[in-house]
């Protein structure tokens, strides 16, 4: 009796070329797990720190342009007490060492004209792989008395 069509079974050599294939693709997708995780631990820290800089930026608009000052900007629990002078810290108020490695935050109010300051909120920190990153906000903030409104 004659079989119709031949039947031969997968040899030795398809199974190890297969294997190969396998290990390779393997390798392709180990090698980029360590990336995607240094990717999403840095997407994190930027995201907690671009909330804290909206954050501060939105207590700093509560405020009226006569009250960016040392006393007014501590009493309202904006800065931390130290340094009394612009660039003011906001590191321990915001306790920002417990959500950023080395977290560190400034405010520096500059007067640019005489109805017109400008203040930038910044915030470092120790990034992933130990480079130091920061995010930096920055707005103006005018004197209603002294404007004409139209």
């Amino acid at each position: 009796m004659r079989l119709i069509g031949s039947k031969r079974g997968i040899g030795l050599i398809d199974v190890m070329i297969t294997l190969f294939l396998l290990a390779i693709a393997g390798m392709i997708f180990s090698a980029t797990f360590p990336t995607c995780f240094r990717a999403t631990k840095q997407s994190q820290e930027y995201k907690i720190a671009a909330a804290l800089t909206q954050k501060k930026m939105e207590q700093l608009r509560c405020e009226s342009y006569e009250l960016l000052t040392y006393t007014q900007l501590l009493s309202a629990s904006v800065i931390d007490s130290t340094p009394n002078s612009s660039p003011y810290s906001f590191t321990n108020v915001d306790t920002l060492t417990s959500l950023l490695t080395s977290g560190t935050g400034t405010i520096k109010i500059e007067d640019i004209s005489t109805d017109t300051r400008k203040v930038t909120v910044t915030i470092s920190w120790k990034g992933t792989g130990a480079a130091m990153r920061s995010m930096q906000t920055v707005t103006l903030f005018v004197d209603k008395r002294t404007r004409k409104m139209i």
